[in-house]
């Protein structure tokens, strides 16, 4: 799923508690993990909630509003 001109990708590591996209989620970060990643705390679309190590330059900053 690659990422429209319009929004761009975080240039730096997100601050611990901000809400950033994450492919089609909405994922709060929850703080540094090794190297280049990030742990995000997000719900899938099976209603699960999950914690995950990504990369942070694969985050998308949210926008103004979230609907």
């Amino acid at each position: 799923m690659s990422v429209s001109p319009r929004r761009a990708r975080v240039r730096r590591k997100p601050p611990r508690g901000a809400l950033v996209r994450y492919q089609d989620r909405i994922a709060e970060v929850l703080g540094e993990a090794r190297g280049q990643r990030v742990m995000i705390r997000s719900i899938h679309a099976d209603g699960v909630e999950r914690k995950t190590a990504v990369k942070w330059v694969n985050l998308v900053p949210l926008e103004g509003q979230l609907f």
